[in-house]
Order: structure tokens, then sequence, then C-alpha cells
């Protein structure tokens, strides 16, 4: 009745490892190929309980078994393809047999409890996949922010960037992009009237007005951008300045434009366009 219990026990784990897998790598996986890989797998594992097949557990034949039960357990489209399944299912099969064992040390209860364990490895599956889902929602999260270099009137500021397709300003007579910064990174740097006034809401005369306020070096710069928020057909102007250089990724890139906007977040300072980045 053993021998049953184990062949059992295998088979179903090695069937939620390989699913498991499969869905940690986001491709589709017939359920044939999965249970090939189940049965293989169960195979390997069975040979254990004999004598005559102790050679199969050498590290050059466990390395072995595993390429081709990964093989035959996964359609594999290229090298690559194979490479990252490879890579996932050992790591499905290291954590989801870690998490098991430590359970069954933990509670001990003993691993010959075949509906433990399979709960075990259910639970371990479920639990990887937000793992993996909130990995991969933190590196997404992080590649869609940059460190910049704004130099302005001889000030270098170091600022973290939010890359964001949203922001397709451009200046309208140079068609430099406009990158949006927060107004406490220019705080100082400017006038504090200037700064004030780019907080409200302008219209193209009230903003005339201003520059013929300005003195003539600092007006040569000042840029004035019309904008449109999303469902007002109502035009605004946003104060720009022109800069001496942004640099990102090492590269630094001239003809733009700093747009003025309060971004309230404590994780980045200004917002880039993706385009800036196809320039590096």
């Amino acid at each position: 009745m053993y021998f049953e219990y184990y062949v059992l026990e295998n088979l179903i784990i090695n069937y939620l490892i390989i699913s498991c897998t499969s869905a940690l790598a986001k491709k589709y996986n017939p359920l044939g190929r999965k249970i090939s890989g189940a049965i293989l797998g169960t195979l390997y594992s069975t040979a254990y309980l004999f004598q005559g097949f102790q050679i199969l557990f050498t590290l050059p034949l466990k390395i072995l078994s595993m390429v081709f039960i990964t093989y035959v357990s996964f359609e594999n489209r290229s090298r690559r393809d194979f490479l990252s399944n490879s890579v996932i299912f050992f790591l499905v099969n290291v954590f989801i047999c870690g998490t098991a064992y430590f359970a069954i040390y933990f509670t001990g209860i003993s691993h010959f409890k075949i509906s433990f364990l399979i709960i075990c490895a259910y639970l371990s599956c479920k639990l990887l996949k937000y793992i993996y889902r909130d990995v991969k929602m933190i590196k997404y999260i992080e590649s869609l922010k940059k460190d910049i270099k704004i130099k302005l009137l001889g000030n270098v500021f170091d600022l973290k960037a939010l890359v964001d397709s949203g922001n397709m300003l451009k200046d309208p007579i140079s068609k430099s992009d406009v990158v949006m910064v927060d107004f406490k990174v220019i705080k100082g740097i400017l006038p504090d009237e200037l700064v004030d006034l780019s907080r409200e809401n302008l219209d193209m005369v009230r903003a005339q007005e201003i520059l013929m306020e300005l003195d003539t070096d600092l007006s040569r710069k000042i840029r004035l951008i019309p904008y449109k928020h999303a469902g007002s057909s109502e035009a605004k102007i946003v104060f720009g300045l022109k800069i001496d250089y942004l640099e990102v990724d090492n590269q630094k890139i001239d003809n733009i434009v700093i747009g003025f906007a309060d971004i309230d977040d404590p994780d980045y300072g200004a917002i880039i366009n993706p385009s800036l980045l196809q320039i590096t």
C-alpha cells in the first residue's frame, strides 16, 4: 500500500510543480505535456526505492534527468525558452520541496501523509505565484523610474523621474520635449513671484503680462506651453524654462524645456516622456 501512495503522491505533486512553472512563465502548456512530465518525474522518484537504480541519483545523471523532464514537460520554442523554463522549473522545485519539508519539520507530521504533502505543495504553488507577481510588479514599477540630472541657471539638480507616456507636452515653437518638474525643485532659484504665479491657472494674456515684468536674461528662457486637461476643452498655460541639459542614463540631452507642476509624490519629482529614453 505504501508504494501506491508514494506513486500517487509524486504524480500529483509533480503535476502541481509543472503547472506552477507554466503559470509563472506565462506560457501555454498542453495538458498532455503536463501529464507526461508528471509521469516521468514520478518514474524517476520511484527509482529511488530500488537499489539497482542508485546510479540515477549521482549528480551528472540528476542534471540530465532534470533537463530531460524539462524538455518533455514544456513547449520550448527556442534555446532561450528552454533555459528560462529550466531555471523557473528548478526554482519552483526548490521552493515547494523546501516549504513542504519545513512544514513537516515544524509540525512533526510524518512525510508519509500523502494528503499533507499535497496540501503543502498546493499552498506553496499559490504562495509562490503571489510572491512572483509582487516581485514582478516591484521591478516593473522601478523600471518606470529614472535618475535624472537637470542643469538650470548654473545649478545641477538630481531627481527621480517617472517615465510616463501621458506626458506628451512639447514647446509649440521649438518642438522641444517638456519635462514636468515639481515646484519645490526651483524654489529659491527663480523669483518667488514667478514660482507662485506658476501655480495659478493662467491664460495667454496674464502670462504675457508676467513675462513683461521679468528681466531680459530670464525672460529669454521662459516658454509658454499650452495644454488641456483630459475631458476639458479649455486651454491652459504652463510656464516652462529652457534648461542647459537633461542627463539620463549617463547621456546628456539638450533642447529640453522643463514645465512647472505641483507633483505631490515622495517617490519622484519629475515626469519624463519615454521618447527621451529612446534618444539615449
